[in-house]
């Protein structure tokens, strides 16, 4: 499928902002956003002054997302992070890109031990989730009751003493208490993430 990207004029690829989108018009956005926000207390003649000409936007034949996004680093390349600067401890919050610092430590003082590595692998089903929805273009929408929502549904295998992913994913109206950050756009793409993430769903059920 087609994927455009931004990159360097050169055609060096970048990691300031989200490299790759599902169409032209999303790239434009994501690029002219990006420069807003660099520009804003800049002036003309500033070194770091960007402008459209600094970056290009290539179309390219892209794999499949689940050949693409295959793990928790791919997918936070993916929304545009990069490690240990997804986000800034503040006082207060205003963007997504930031934590309170009081939730910072309460999550410190208040987590149980015992729950920290489902907690992890949960955090990395979200993360993976999110990339996955990105670039199917889906976001849900809880408000609107006609668009379906599809969920990975798990049987426990006794003999393997884990949980395996099956054919039987739910529209939102019969299972919409999953919540959003873990579904899909359609059944398949559901059955498809929970075969392939099985490890990171039995670290959070077991």
């Amino acid at each position: 499928m087609k994927k455009y990207v931004i990159k360097y004029a050169g055609g060096i690829e970048q990691h300031i902002m989200q490299a790759v989108h599902n169409s032209y018009n999303e790239a434009v956005q994501t690029l002219m956003d990006y420069l807003n926000a660099n520009n804003d207390f800049l002036s003309l003649t500033d070194d770091n002054y960007l402008t459209p000409f600094d970056f290009k936007i290539e179309e390219v034949e892209s794999a499949e997302v689940n050949e693409v996004i295959t793990d928790f680093e791919s997918a936070r390349e993916a929304l545009g992070g990069k490690p240990n600067v997804d986000f800034y401890v503040v006082k207060r919050k205003h963007s997504e890109k930031v934590a309170i610092f009081e939730d910072i430590a309460r999550l410190v003082t208040d987590i149980n031990p015992k729950h920290i590595k489902a907690l992890i692998a949960l955090n990395k089903l979200f993360t993976i989730a999110e990339a996955w929805n990105k670039e199917d273009g889906f976001v849900p929408d809880f408000s609107d009751w006609n668009q379906n929502k599809w969920f990975p549904w798990f049987k426990y295998d006794k003999d393997a003493a884990g949980f395996y992913a099956i054919a039987n994913t739910a529209p939102s109206f019969a299972y919409s208490y999953f919540g959003s950050r873990l579904c899909f756009k359609t059944p398949e793409r559901a059955e498809q993430f929970g075969k392939q993430f099985e490890d990171l769903y039995n670290k959070v059920f077991l």
